[in-house]
């Protein structure tokens, strides 16, 4: 399993907003990329927002990379104020759950 967070600052007046693109736009084209298993967003602060994907392997994971670009800089958020801050990535060495 390989894993990738990313990081976004939003404007406070539009984080519910890409929060709901996100979960009706990006979610269901996410689970088009093959090897895709999981994806999660949190929300520490205000106007930050973490995404968290996990993927078979780094290859799904590059998949999704590329995917995600593509929808967050030419699709559904280029109207708001999102900010990509950073990303790590790696493999998963330990897991519990489903």
């Amino acid at each position: 399993m390989y894993m990738t967070i990313r990081e976004y600052r939003v404007s406070e007046q539009q984080v519910d907003e890409v929060i709901r693109r996100v979960d009706t736009n990006w979610v269901e084209e996410l689970r088009k990329v093959k090897g895709f298993l999981s994806y999660h967003v949190v929300r520490p602060e205000g106007d930050r927002l973490v995404a968290i994907a996990a993927f078979l392997d780094e290859a799904a994971a590059k998949r999704g990379a590329e995917a995600s670009a593509e929808w967050v800089g030419q699709r559904l958020l280029i109207d708001l104020d999102v900010e990509f801050l950073g990303m790590r990535e790696g493999p998963v060495v330990v897991h519990e759950g489903p």
